[in-house]
C-alpha cells in the first residue's frame, strides 16, 4: 500500500509541469515568425507606414517615364541665332513705345510666335483661334506644310485688333532639321507662346525645344519678352502631371495654361494673355 502511494507521488510531479505548460500556451496568442519580423521592420525603418501614406504616387506604368536627354548643340544654335540677326536688346527696345514696327498705312505690328516641338499642337491651336475669335478681324491664314500636315517653314495669320494695331501670329516648324528657319521666325518677335506636348514620349523634344529657345533668344530677351506656356494635349490618358512638366522644363515664373488645342480649351485665355502682355511690353498700354 505504501509502495503504491509512493509510486503515485512520484508520477504526479512529472505530470504537473505538462499541465502548467498547456495553460500558459493557451493564454498567449500564437505569433508567426514572419509577422514579428515585419513589425520590427516597420518600427525601425525610416519609411514608416505613415510616411508611405503621405507620399503621393506621381506616375503610373502608363506614363512610361523615360530618361531625359537633350542633344541641342549650343554653339550651332547660337550661330543660327547670329545668322538670323537675333541680337541682345538695345536700351531703346526695352522702353515701351520707343521702337515700333509700322507698315505703309502707319499701323503698328506686333509679332507673336508659337514655339515648340513638332506635332505639339501649334498649328492646331492657330487654326482654332482663327476660326473662333469673332471679335478680331483676321486676314487669310497661310500654311506651309508637308504631306503629313507638319509645318515646314511657318504658319501665319494677321489679326487686326484696331485700325492702328495688327498682331502677326506665326507658328514655327518643330522638327529638328528645320532649326535654321525656325530660329529666323523668332527675329523681331514681341511675344512667345511656348507649346509643350504633355505625353511622356515627347518630353525630350520639349526639353530640346525650350533649350533651343533660350539659347537663340539669349538671356536678356528671355527675361524681358512676354512668354506664356501651353501644356497641350491634357486630354490624353498618359499626360504627364503639370507640376512635373513645369519643374522639368523650368517654367516657374511664366504663365502656364493647360490646353487642349483640338477643342480649344484655354486657348483664348492663353492668347488674350500674350496679346495683353505684348501690348504692355511693346506699346506701354
Amino acid at each position: 500500500m505504501f509502495r503504491r502511494l509512493l509510486g503515485r507521488s512520484k508520477k504526479k510531479p512529472e505530470e504537473e509541469p505538462s499541465a502548467g505548460t498547456e495553460s500558459v500556451d493557451t493564454s498567449i496568442p500564437e505569433v508567426e515568425p514572419e509577422t514579428i519580423a515585419e513589425e520590427e521592420v516597420k518600427s525601425t525603418s525610416p519609411f514608416s507606414e505613415v510616411a508611405a501614406e503621405k507620399t503621393p504616387v506621381t506616375f503610373t506604368m502608363s506614363h512610361a517615364v523615360i530618361p531625359h536627354e537633350v542633344d541641342i548643340d549650343p554653339e550651332k544654335t547660337a550661330d543660327l541665332a547670329r545668322q538670323a540677326s537675333i541680337t541682345p536688346q538695345t536700351a531703346a527696345e526695352i522702353v515701351p513705345g520707343k521702337v515700333l514696327k509700322r507698315d505703309a498705312e502707319g499701323r503698328v505690328h506686333i509679332k507673336i510666335v508659337f514655339y515648340g516641338p513638332s506635332l505639339s499642337g501649334k498649328t492646331t491651336a492657330l487654326r482654332w483661334l482663327f476660326g473662333n475669335i469673332r471679335s478680331l478681324s483676321k486676314g487669310k491664314i497661310v500654311e506651309i506644310s508637308d504631306e503629313l500636315g507638319r509645318t515646314t517653314f511657318f504658319d501665319f495669320v494677321p489679326v487686326t485688333a484696331s485700325e492702328n494695331m495688327v498682331f502677326d501670329v506665326f507658328t514655327v516648324a518643330g522638327q529638328r532639321r528645320h532649326a535654321s528657319s525656325r530660329i529666323k521666325v523668332l527675329r523681331d518677335c514681341d511675344g512667345i507662346i511656348f507649346m509643350a506636348d504633355s505625353t511622356p514620349e515627347q518630353m525630350n523634344e520639349n526639353l530640346a525645344s525650350i533649350q533651343e529657345l533660350r539659347i537663340a533668344l539669349g538671356t536678356d530677351r528671355m527675361a524681358t519678352l512676354p512668354i506664356v506656356c501651353s501644356l497641350n494635349k491634357r486630354d490624353l490618358p498618359n499626360a504627364l502631371p503639370i507640376d512635373y512638366m513645369v519643374q522639368m522644363l523650368d517654367l516657374e515664373g511664366y504663365p502656364v495654361f493647360d490646353t487642349i488645342a483640338t477643342d480649344g480649351k484655354n486657348l483664348l485665355r492663353m492668347f488674350q494673355r500674350v496679346l495683353r502682355d505684348s501690348l504692355i511690353f511693346k506699346v506701354g498700354i
